[in-house]
């Protein structure tokens, strides 16, 4: 049997009753931001270690401290998105959530760069036809950046979107 996504508590109590979870998105254990950081701080320290005083290496370690104190704060707050059998919601924890009926959505846009294609984050763009222009063309967007498993969450969209989503 299928088990099915798990989501903060604070996310699930806008669930309805009868309101199924088929994709779920967390943030990642460790962001692209900071690994590149991190890196390339450690990087300079292991150069100038050594060329210069091989025992400055530990050193690295106090610009690393502020760094994953703002990465355990950016888990703590990121929101979580999940898609279900009605809606999309974007939910952190603290802030009013978004939420997007499937029914409405007109058009998914997904925008990567290489390395963001790589590590599976991407720009995700929800778009829905504007009440008062029903016309073709009349788009409300709302824009979730970088988001992990960016290509999995634009696909669960359009699958409960219907056929006349558009990627």
């Amino acid at each position: 049997m299928h088990d099915a996504p798990r989501i903060p508590r604070y996310a699930a109590k806008l669930l309805a009753p009868d309101e199924q979870v088929v994709f779920v998105t967390h943030p990642r254990a460790v962001r692209l931001g900071l690994v590149l950081t991190l890196g390339s701080i450690f990087l300079v320290l292991e150069v100038f270690a050594a060329i210069v005083q091989p025992g400055m290496i530990g050193l690295g370690v106090l610009p690393g401290l502020p760094l994953l104190g703002a990465h355990f704060g950016h888990l703590v707050i990121s929101p979580v998105i999940f898609v279900s059998d009605r809606r999309v919601v974007s939910a952190a924890r603290g802030q009013r959530p978004l939420s997007v009926d499937l029914v409405k959505v007109k058009r998914v846009l997904l925008r990567q760069k290489k390395l963001e294609r790589i590590f599976h984050y991407g720009d995700v763009d929800v778009l829905i036809q504007h009440p008062a222009t029903p016309q073709e063309g009349g788009y409300i967007g709302y824009e979730m950046a970088m988001v992990a498993d960016a290509k999995g969450l634009v696909g669960a969209i359009c699958a409960g979107a219907g056929p006349d989503c558009k990627r």
